[in-house]
């Protein structure tokens, strides 16, 4: 599914990833570990293609990621920490262009079920900027749901979330891991990352290990 070979990544002189490698096969589900600043967000946003590396290869579907067609990254869907989104505009406006960007027709009544699903109903037409951490996230689960996609790089899913939140993330990595799908994420809690990962990857001051 993806291969990673030797990724290397600086800012300002400073090594951030050294030789980064690992596999993740069709229906695993990887976890990044490490501490902060370790590298964890650059190396998901290199494997989604918004931030370039200096050196390395990434094959995704067989393909080469990095400088093969962009339409090899329609089936990869990145969830960062910002969310990516219009602040100005409401939830179903964000999600209606978000998904119109991937060429996926909005439906707005599944749309509105997927927010009433994770407790955005009430709040669908407000602008997003008047939404909470938790909320983006929850926000983000939806988008997530509505979208079509292969690989899912999701950076600290449960960042925010209340007791309510967090079991709804929980339920859904669970559904999508029944499901086969295939997931990368960043975990900070170890007793979550033994949950849900197939593999545990440790990035320790720019190289990575298996725990």
């Amino acid at each position: 599914m993806l291969s990673v070979s030797n990724i290397s990544k600086s800012f300002n002189y400073r090594s951030v990833l050294k030789d980064v490698s690992f596999t993740i096969n069709e229906g695993e589900t990887v976890v990044i570990m490490g501490k902060n600043g370790a590298g964890k967000t650059t190396l998901l946003r290199i494997i989604a293609r918004i931030m370039a590396c200096e050196k390395g290869k990434i094959f995704f579907q067989n393909q080469n990621l990095l400088n093969g067609k962009p339409s090899i990254r329609k089936k990869i869907l990145y969830i960062g920490h910002a969310p990516a989104m219009y602040s100005a505009l409401s939830a179903i406006e964000n999600l209606t262009l978000a998904l119109d960007l991937r060429y996926i027709k909005a439906n707005a009544s599944k749309i509105l079920d997927r927010l009433n699903h994770f407790g955005l109903g009430l709040q669908a037409n407000d602008p997003i900027s008047i939404y909470s951490q938790g909320m983006l996230q929850r926000l983000k689960l939806a988008y997530a749901e509505l979208t079509d996609w292969d690989l899912l790089l999701f950076d600290e899913p449960f960042t925010g979330l209340d007791q309510d939140g967090a079991a709804l993330m929980d339920k859904a990595l669970t559904q999508w891991i029944k499901e086969g799908k295939t997931l990368c994420m960043v975990l900070h809690n170890m007793e979550r990352a033994k949950i849900y990962g197939d593999q545990i990857l440790y990035l320790n001051h720019g190289v990575m290990e298996s725990l």
